[in-house]
């Protein structure tokens, strides 16, 4: 059977700058983050050959990565910029709604949504550039140490940017 996604195929704008620059798999994918505030991101990638599964279209790992990085990141905004915000993810919930065509540019909201002292809880939805929903997405994180409230922690000289000091209790 042939794909005939190309014929249809929309021309989309310039990519938008990223205002963080990703470590190992979240960076291979190609995600950005456009906009960043408390309790609040959007992320967006544009979908290539490198994230297509046998069918040709966007391999559902790849749409549960885009979703769980925003999700966390909706979480850990920090209020003073040269501090920093970690979590990691305790459940992910990921519900895809429409195929993912070569070509399509995805872009991600996503808001907490509660939490406390150590957990919180994100949405999000993911949409195409004609703003369909692709799939949505619920989670709930776990907070590292001290990072729960918004002005976050001062980073370690030794740890660079990008990557995440701290431990879980």
């Amino acid at each position: 059977m042939e794909n005939n996604s190309d014929n249809n195929k929309v021309e989309l704008p310039p990519a938008r700058p990223t205002l963080k620059t990703f470590a190992a798999f979240a960076n291979y994918i190609g995600i950005r983050l456009i906009e960043w505030e408390l309790d609040r991101c959007v992320m967006e990638f544009d979908v290539g050959d490198n994230v297509l599964n046998g069918t040709g279209v966007l391999h559902g790992g790849c749409m549960s990565t885009a979703i769980d990085t925003a999700l966390a990141h909706a979480a850990i905004f920090c209020t003073v910029p040269e501090n920093y915000r970690s979590g990691a993810t305790v459940t992910l919930t990921v519900n895809f709604i429409l195929p993912v065509m070569k070509g399509s540019r995805v872009t991600i909201e996503s808001k907490k949504t509660g939490g406390g002292r150590t957990m919180f809880m994100s949405v999000a939805e993911a949409r195409d550039e004609s703003g369909r929903i692709l799939a949505t997405g619920q989670g709930i994180g776990r907070y590292r140490d001290g990072c729960h409230v918004p002005e976050g922690l001062p980073r370690p000289d030794e740890v660079p940017d990008g990557r995440s000091p701290g431990r879980f209790s």
